[in-house]
């Protein structure tokens, strides 16, 4: 195993087999004490680091770029430097807090009319109750009065049972599943795999989209995020119409997990064509053509496109740990790979043995879609 220290006190000076490294610091002023080099060190060796993103090492490699361009070492830059990693490695933690605690919010807020509209509800059902008692009817005709009043507030609250839990597995902003829906379908999968059904796992990521909410706005990044939703229903409703009669739907879920993140479940025949079916996906988006408009309406931007890459990974025998969780690492090195290439194409995990990688451009052609 090599031996990754840096004897920096030395004449001879050598890094991981690199070559003069410490001599390469000195030239760029970096100072000899052990911290400042440390932290070097690191953000050189991020591309082994699998938890970071593409963009996270990007940015963090920027940052050291950055310092070395400064060649300010001095204790507040150490620390500045510290933070802005720090900050780097927890955004995408922080976002999925600010998901959690919006879906709350908002779940709380449906819950609260629910209460409120049963309450009004009850209040109606005491008055029709004393009023059917206070009638004079016969009794049998009260009963009867009483119990059509309590089945029709049961189907009511069975409603909002429902409602309820379809909050729960639901994404607002699109009206697919969330990435609680997405866990329960993978982890179902699962189940079905061991029983002998194929199962696939595809992830999708828009490119770039951190500059489309930048250049454009978060109301337009909402609207791209709904138009990619849209895509991915269509796709996987065209799947489900082509397999035969009583071969079950293509996806298990259609879901969106997280920020510009989403995902397809695919059992049965959608998992034998989990390649073809994300390379329909991301040539479909790539053909629509967006237009911006203000907010009175006007056109400020023709064919604005956006696209994305996708990783795929197929359910196998010896994957190591439990299948949802490896099948999902598997999907996600691939959708890493697809970024690293250039973005804008489907990979398939190293050892899938069905489907085929997508990856050559779609057309130009395509309708502007007006986004508000």
């Amino acid at each position: 195993m090599a031996d990754n220290t840096c004897n920096c006190t030395r004449q001879e000076c050598a890094f991981s087999g690199e070559g003069r490294l410490c001599d390469m610091l000195d030239r760029a002023g970096v100072p000899r004490d052990g911290k400042w080099r440390t932290l070097i060190f690191y953000m050189r060796g991020l591309g082994e680091f699998s938890t970071l993103s593409d963009a996270q090492k990007a940015r963090i490699q920027q940052l050291l770029v950055d310092v070395l361009n400064r060649r300010d070492f001095s204790e507040t830059s150490y620390h500045d430097v510290l933070r802005a990693d720090r900050d780097i490695r927890v955004e995408p933690y922080e976002c999925r807090m600010r998901e959690a605690l919006q879906e709350t919010e908002r779940l709380a807020r449906e819950f609260r009319s629910m209460l409120h509209q049963r309450r009004g509800d009850m209040d109606k059902l005491e008055q029709e109750s004393v009023r059917a008692v206070e009638s004079g009817l016969d009794p049998a005709e009260v009963v009867r009065l009483l119990r059509a009043t309590f089945s029709e507030m049961r189907e009511q609250m069975d409603s909002d049972a429902a409602r309820v839990g379809e909050l729960t597995v639901t994404d607002p902003l699109t009206g697919l599943g969330n990435r609680r829906a997405f866990e329960s379908a993978l982890a179902a999968g699962e189940v079905a795999w061991k029983g002998g059904m194929d199962l696939a796992l595809v992830l999708f990521d828009v490119d770039r989209f951190k500059q489309i909410n930048d250049h454009h706005g978060h109301r337009i990044g909402d609207q791209v995020l709904r138009t990619v939703a849209e895509v991915l229903r269509r796709k996987v409703d065209e799947c489900n119409r082509s397999v035969g009669a009583g071969a079950g739907e293509c996806a298990s879920v259609v879901a969106r997990f997280g920020g510009e993140e989403f995902a397809l479940v695919l059992t049965g025949e959608g998992a034998l064509r989990a390649g073809e079916i994300a390379e329909s996906v991301r040539a479909g988006l790539e053909n629509v053509s967006f237009a911006i408009r203000d907010g009175q309406g006007q056109v400020v931007e023709h064919g604005v496109r956006v696209t994305l890459s996708a990783g795929v990974a197929y359910a196998r025998p010896g994957l190591a740990g439990t299948l949802a969780d490896s099948l999902f690492d598997q999907a996600d090195k691939a959708l890493y790979e697809a970024k690293r290439e250039g973005r804008n194409r489907v990979r398939v995990a190293v050892g899938g043995d069905r489907g085929a990688s997508g990856g050559n451009r779609g057309s130009d052609r395509g309708s502007d879609a007006p986004v508000a």
